[in-house]
């Protein structure tokens, strides 16, 4: 049985742009979430969203289906995202904080939700310390519920090397969160 995303590209293949949209909009938020770990400011991201998926459209007659559509989507907005750090490296960094990156909510005490709000804004004004590739494993494991194994597949590392740099870099935004 086919998956939907497999029967979306090849009638995306066949020419239905339609099915392409369809595409773009289960995979949107992952995408953007990526292109937010490279640049602060939202229309930079939706940059870096566009020309990942103009790409995805160009080379999907590449895909050959040894990863998910997800997995092998996210790897091209990473290229993209690092494509970008690379032309935009003498400007200024943006000081506006990553606000359109979200944790799951929490439970349903008010005090609490403030508190776990309160606590992943910070996480999130902290991710500019970590390195673009441990920002992006951080960003897809634990904002967009990424399985290890596709953040490695990503990375194009192995799962335990993704491992690692995921509980460095949790350990990392740890400690900078502890010192504010």
């Amino acid at each position: 049985m086919e998956s939907v995303d497999e029967l979306l590209i090849k009638k995306t293949l066949a020419g239905s742009l339609e099915c392409f949209d369809v595409l773009m909009q289960r995979y949107q938020r992952d995408v953007f979430a990526v292109a937010r770990g490279y640049t602060r400011s939202s229309d930079d991201a939706l940059d870096i969203c566009q020309n990942a998926f103009l790409k995805a459209y160009r080379k999907l007659g590449t895909f050959e289906g040894r990863s998910s559509f997800r997995t092998w989507l996210t790897s091209i907005a990473n290229r993209e995202g690092l494509n970008w750090v690379r032309t935009q490296s003498r400007k200024a960094p943006a000081t506006t904080p990553d606000a359109q990156l979200e944790l799951l909510p929490s439970g349903d005490d008010h005090e609490t939700d403030l508190l776990e709000a309160e606590r992943r804004q910070l996480v999130i004004e902290n991710l500019h310390i970590l390195n673009p590739r441990s920002r992006l494993a951080v960003i897809l494991r634990y904002f967009r519920e990424m399985p290890v194994s596709e953040v490695a597949a990503v990375l194009d590392c192995s799962e335990g090397v993704a491992r690692n740099m995921l509980f460095r870099s949790v350990r990392k935004l740890r400690d900078a969160v502890a010192t504010q």
